[in-house]
C-alpha cells in the first residue's frame, strides 16, 4: 500500500504547472486521402519552435499568449499556415490538410528505413499485425533503465523472473519457453536452463524484442510460455559513435569487505586464461625434490574492499549508398561491466516434522562480469533485396565464495562450517546471414532465408570445497572434517555445445492487390527450418582423502599453508575421483516444415490466419551411470518424434484503433539437455541434488486466447485478454527416493493454467483532458496478470512428493508491473529530462516441491522500485541517473507443514543501487 500511495503521489506532483502557459495541438492529413501524415513539420513561423506529428498525425506544443502563424510542412507536400490567438492557459486545436506538390513529388524519391525501436512505432505494428505480439524497443528500455535483455522482459505483460530459473511467462517456467535471435535459435549458456539467460545481451545490441505467447506456422513448435525473439541492431541511416561509462553504488557490497579467490590475471575481465588448468592426472606433479607437488591456485580466499560497479561501452555504425540504389552498411559495439554482490541470509531443510535437519547461517560474495562485441553488416542491392551478416560475441563470468555455517545432521560435529569457490564463465559466439527478398509487382513473391552457427563454452574450473568443524575467530584452529570422500575436493567440468540452424519462409499474395490497406486479400505461406544441436559434458573431480575422518588443527581463514603442509608430510593426499560416469553426450535434431495461409474474409475487417506445423524430432543421450564399470560401453537412448501442431488466429479490427484476437494453437514440449543427461549436482552441502532422465518424452500443449485491445492515441494501449492452457504428460521436477535429498524429472500427469492479462499504457492529459503541459507529458503504466494453475501428478510415477496436485512450480496467483513517467524539456529544448518510477510484484509462488511429507517450499512475495532519470542535452551528452531496489526487501523462501506451521528456508538482501551513465555520441 505504501509503494501504490508513492505512486500516487508522484502523479500528483507531476501535474502541478510550474508556468502556466498555452497549448497549440491538432492533426496533419493528406488533403486528397484523409490519411494522418506522419513525421510534418509544425513550427510557429520565423522560430524553430514547434513538433512534429507523431503516427497517428497528431502534434502539440506550448506557446507564450498570443497571436502566431503556424506552418506545417512535409516533403512531398505543399506547405500550410494558420494564425492562431490564444489567450493564457488557454488551448488551440488546428487542422492542417496538406496537398500533395505535384511538381517536387516527380523530382522526389523518399527512402528509408522503419523505425523499430521506438515504442510507437512498435505500437503501431502491434496494431495491425494479423496475430497477437507483444514488444519492447530500444526507446522504451532505455527511458525504463533496463540494461539487459532480461530486465526488459520483466517489463512485460505476465513475466516474471525466479531467481535461478530463468523467466516465467504466464507461470510456466524455463523448459515452457524458447529464445531465437533474428528468427533464428540460439542455445543456453546455463547447463541447467533451455533458454540462454536473457541477462547476457546487454541493450545496447537490441533494436527491439518481440514476444509471441501464441503460436504461428512459422515459430519453433516447442513453447507454451513463449516465444522470445531478440532482434539487433543494423546500419543506422546517419553515421554516429558513442562512448560511454557508468558507475553504480550498492549499499550493501560497495567499498565493504569482499572475499574472492584472485586466481587468473584477467579474472578481474571475466577471463579465466590458463590460471585454473586441471593438471594431467588431476594432481599436481612431483617437484624435483621429490616432494608432491602444489597447485597454483590457493584454498585461502582474498579479502578486498569493494569497489563500485563499473560498465564502459563504445559503439557506432555507418552507411554508404553504392550507385542509386544499393547501401553498404555496418554497426559495432563494445561493452564491459562487472557488479559486486553480497548476500548475507540463511538457509534451512527440514524433515515432515518441520524440524531441521541443515540450518546454515549463509554469506555470498558474488563478483560477476558481462562482455560483449557486436560486429553488424547490412548489403541492401536495392528496395526488394536485403542480405545481413551478424556476428556477436558475448562472455559473462560468475566468482563467488559461498561460506555455510552452522547445524547439519549428517554430520557429527556441533557446528559446520563449509566454504565453496566457484568460478564460472560461459562464452557464446554466434554467426548468422540471411536474405531477404522481394519479387513481382506490388512485391508478390516474398522470399526469406537464413542460417546460423552458434557455440556455447561454460567452463566451471577448479571449484574448490572445504568442510570444517566449526568457524576460525582470531586465528583460532579448528579440524577439517570430511564426512564422505568427496567433500572435500576440487572440480573441474566443461560443457561444449554446438548448434546449427538454418530456415526459408516464402508467402505469395493470391488475388489483386488491394490498394487502400497495401495487401492481398489472401497471402500462402510455406517454409523448412531446421536445427541440429551436439552438447558434449564433461567433469573431473579430486577428492582430499586422510585416513582419519577428522585432520585436526587448521586456520578456516587461511588454510592454504596447513593443506600444503599435510599434502608434503602425507596426513592428506590428493585422490582423483575416478568414475565411469563422467562424460556425457547429448543431440537433438529437429526438422520442420510449415504451411499457413492468410485471408482477409471482410477485407480491413476480419482476417483470419490459419496454418499447420510438423516437426520431425530425434534426441539422443550417450552416458554411463554410476554404478557402471569403467570398461563398460556407454548406455544409448534415444527417443523419435513426429508432432502435427494446427495454429489458428483470428483478427477482428472493430475500428481503425481497436481489436478483438482470438488464437487456439498445439505446441510441444521438448526436453532440455540438462534434464536430459543423468548428471547429478549439488549447489550446497546438505542441499538438493538434481539428475537428469534421460527417458523424457514430448508434453503435449492445448492453447487457447481471446484478447481485446485498444490503442486510444499515439503510444497508448489498454488491452484485457483471457487465456487458458492444458498440458498433458508436463515434465516437471520430482524427488526420488533414495537416501539423500535427490531430485529428478519426469512425465507426470497434467497441469491446467488459465488467467487473465490487463495491460494499458496512457497519458494522464488524454485522462483529465484539462491543457494542461504537465499532465501530457506524464504517463502512466501497468500490466497485471492473474492466474490459476494445477498440476496434477499420476498415480504411477514413481516419486516421494508430498503434494500430488498442487500449483505449477513458479507460478504467482498475481504479476504486476507499474510505472509512472515525466518528460520535461528544459533550456529552450537544449535538454530533454525523462523521469521513470516503476515497481513490480507478484504473488506467492511455489520454488520447489517438498518431500516425505514435509510441505511445498514457497517463494514470499516482494516488491521492487527503481528510478530513473534520464537526460539529453543538445542530442550529443546523455547524462543518467538511477536508484533501484529502493524498497530492498527480504527475498524469503519458506515451507508449509501439516497443521499450519510455517519455517523459514532462506532469505537474503540484495542491497539499493545508486547509478550514474554518462555518455558522448560524435
Amino acid at each position: 500500500m505504501k509503494t501504490f500511495n508513492l505512486l500516487v503521489l508522484l502523479s500528483i506532483i507531476t501535474s502541478i504547472q510550474l508556468h502556466a502557459q498555452a497549448v497549440i495541438s491538432g492533426m496533419v492529413k493528406d488533403a486528397d486521402t484523409g490519411e494522418e501524415i506522419i513525421g510534418a513539420s509544425v513550427i510557429i513561423k520565423g522560430t524553430t519552435k514547434g513538433a512534429s506529428s507523431d503516427i497517428y498525425g497528431k502534434f502539440s506544443f506550448q506557446v507564450e499568449s498570443g497571436t502566431h502563424e503556424i506552418i506545417a510542412s512535409f516533403i512531398g507536400y505543399k506547405a500550410s499556415s494558420k494564425t492562431v490567438s490564444i489567450n493564457a492557459n488557454g488551448n488551440a486545436e488546428v487542422i492542417f490538410n496538406l496537398a500533395i506538390d505535384a511538381q517536387e513529388l516527380e523530382a522526389v524519391e523518399i527512402v528509408g528505413k522503419a523505425n523499430k525501436e521506438s515504442a510507437q512505432a512498435l505500437m503501431v505494428e502491434r496494431k495491425n499485425a494479423d496475430i497477437m505480439i507483444e514488444s519492447i524497443g530500444a526507446e522504451e528500455m532505455s527511458v525504463k533503465g533496463v540494461s539487459d535483455v532480461e530486465g526488459a522482459m520483466t517489463k512485460m505483460t505476465g513475466v516474471a523472473k525466479v531467481r535461478g530459473k530463468g523467466l516465467y511467462v504466464r507461470g510456466l517456467g524455463d523448459r515452457y519457453n524458447i529464445a531465437t535471435m533474428n528468427g533464428l535459435p540460439v542455445p543456453s549458456t546455463n547447463p541447467d536452463l533451455k533458454v540462454i539467460p536473457l541477462s547476457i545481451f546487454p541493450t545496447d545490441l537490441v533494436k527491439n524484442i518481440g514476444v509471441s505467447k501464441t503460436a504461428t506456422p512459422e515459430l519453433y513448435g516447442d513453447f507454451a510460455g513463449a516465444n522470445i525473439d531478440i532482434t539487433l541492431k543494423d546500419y543506422p541511416d546517419d553515421a554516429f559513435f558513442t562512448i560511454g561509462i557508468s558507475g553504480a553504488y550498492n549499499t550493501l557490497a560497495s567499498f565493504n569487505d569482499f572475499k574472492t579467490h584472485k586466481d587468473g590475471q584477467y579474472e578481474a575481465f571475466g577471463f579465466n586464461g590458463d590460471a585454473r588448468q586441471r593438471p594431467e592426472g588431476g594432481v599436481p606433479t612431483i617437484t624435483p625434490n621429490g616432494e608432491p607437488g602444489n597447485f597454483n591456485t590457493s584454498w585461502s580466499p582474498t579479502t578486498i574492499n569493494a569497489p563500485m560497479n563499473l560498465g564502459l561501452n563504445a559503439s557506432g555504425g555507418k552507411s554508404w549508398n553504392i550507385g542509386d540504389e544499393s547501401v553498404f552498411g555496418i554497426i559495432g559495439s563494445l561493452a564491459h561491466s562487472n557488479k559486486y554482490e553480497y548476500r548475507d541470509g540463511r538457509f534451512a531443510a527440514y524433515n515432515a516434522q518441520a524440524t531441521p535437519y541443515v540450518d546454515y547461517d549463509r554469506e555470498e560474495w558474488i563478483y560477476s562480469t558481462n562482455t560483449s562485441a557486436l560486429l553488424n553488416f547490412t548489403f541492401e542491392l536495392n528496395s526488394r533485396h536485403k542480405f545481413k551478416l551478424n556476428n556477436i560475441v558475448v562472455n559473462e563470468s560468475f566468482n563467488s565464495v559461498d561460506e555455510n555455517y552452522g547445524y547439519n545432521n549428517d554430520l557429527d560435529t556441533e557446528t559446520l562450517f563449509a566454504r565453496r569457490n566457484t568460478y564460472l564463465q560461459n562464452t557464446i559466439f554466434v554467426n548468422q546471414f540471411s536474405g531477404d527478398h522481394k519479387f513481382m509487382e506490388n512485391d508478390r513473391l516474398n522470399f526469406t532465408w537464413g542460417v546460423s552457427r552458434t557455440e556455447t563454452i561454460s567452463q566451471e574450473p577448479d571449484r574448490r570445497q572445504l568442510l570444517f568443524s566449526g568457524r576460525s575467530v582470531d586465528g583460532k584452529e579448528v579440524n577439517l572434517f570430511s564426512r564422505n570422500a568427496f567433500d572435500n575436493h576440487r572440480y573441474w567440468g566443461e560443457m561444449n555445445e554446438v548448434e546449427y540452424a538454418a530456415r526459408t519462409d516464402v508467402s505469395i499474395g493470391l488475388g489483386a492487390f488491394n490498394t487502400n490497406n497495401d495487401n492481398f486479400r489472401s497471402t500462402l505461406r510455406f517454409g523448412y527450418q531446421m536445427k541440429s544441436k551436439t552438447r558434449d559434458f564433461e567433469w573431473f573431480q579430486t577428492n582430499i582423502r586422510s585416513s582419519s575422518a577428522v585432520v585436526r588443527g587448521i586456520n578456516s581463514e587461511d588454510p592454504n599453508d596447513r593443506i600444503n603442509e599435510w599434502i608434503q608430510n602425507e596426513t592428506i593426499n590428493y585422490s582423483p575421483f575416478t568414475i565411469p560416469n563422467n562424460y556425457f553426450q547429448a543431440k537433438m535434431d529437429v526438422h520442420s516444415f510449415y504451411t499457413g495461409y492468410d485471408y482477409d474474409i471482410m477485407p480491413s475487417k476480419l482476417k483470419m490466419n490459419v496454418g499447420l506445423r510438423t516437426e520431425i524430432g530425434e534426441q539422443y543421450v550417450m552416458y554411463k551411470m554410476q554404478g557402471d564399470l569403467i570398461a563398460d560401453p556407454y548406455r544409448e537412448d534415444s527417443y523419435s518424434s513426429v508432432e502435427f501442431l494446427p495454429s489458428f488466429n483470428l483478427k477482428y479490427s472493430l475500428d481503425d484503433r481497436s481489436n478483438m484476437r482470438f488464437a487456439a494453437s498445439k505446441t510441444i514440449t521438448r526436453p532440455g539437455m540438462r534434464e536430459l543427461i543423468p548428471f547429478e549436482y549439488q549447489t550446497v552441502v546438505g542441499g538438493e541434488a538434481i539428475i537428469g532422465n534421460p527417458n523424457l518424452k514430448n508434453a503435449q500443449n492445448y492453447n487457447v486466447d481471446l484478447k481485446y485491445e485498444i490503442f486510444p492515441n499515439s503510444g497508448e494501449l489498454f488491452s484485457v485478454g483471457l487465456f487458458g492452457k492444458y498440458l498433458d504428460n508436463p515434465i516437471e521436477k520430482v524427488a526420488r527416493p533414495s537416501a539423500g535429498n535427490v531430485y529428478s524429472f519426469d512425465n507426470i500427469g497434467t497441469a491446467t493454467v488459465a488467467g487473465i492479462e490487463i495491460e494499458f499504457e496512457k497519458s494522464l492529459g488524454s485522462i483529465f483532458n484539462n491543457g494542461s503541459e504537465a499532465l501530457e507529458r506524464t504517463t502512466v503504466g501497468m500490466n497485471g496478470t492473474f492466474m490459476y494453475s494445477q498440476m496434477t501428478i499420476a498415480d504411477d510415477i514413481n516419486t516421494i512428493v508430498t503434494n500430488r496436485q498442487r500449483a505449477l512450480q513458479g507460478a504467482s496467483p498475481y504479476i504486476l508491473n507499474a510505472n509512472v513517467g515525466y518528460q520535461q524539456d528544459w533550456g529552450n529544448g537544449d535538454i530533454n529530462s525523462i523521469f521513470t518510477l516503476t515497481y513490480t510484484t507478484f504473488g506467492d509462488r511455489i520454488f520447489a516441491a517438498g518431500a516425505m511429507g514435509a510441505g511445498d517450499i514457497y517463494e514470499k512475495s516482494f516488491g521492487t522500485l527503481d528510478l530513473i532519470i534520464r537526460n539529453k542535452i543538445k542530442d550529443a551528452l546523455s547524462f543518467n541517473v538511477s536508484a533501484k531496489n529502493l524498497l530492498n526487501p527480504s527475498i524469503e523462501r519458506f515451507q508449509k507443514f501439516e497443521g499450519g506451521t510455517t519455517k523459514q528456508v532462506s532469505s537474503y538482501q540484495l542491497g539499493m543501487e545508486l547509478g550514474v551513465g554518462l555518455s558522448y555520441t560524435f
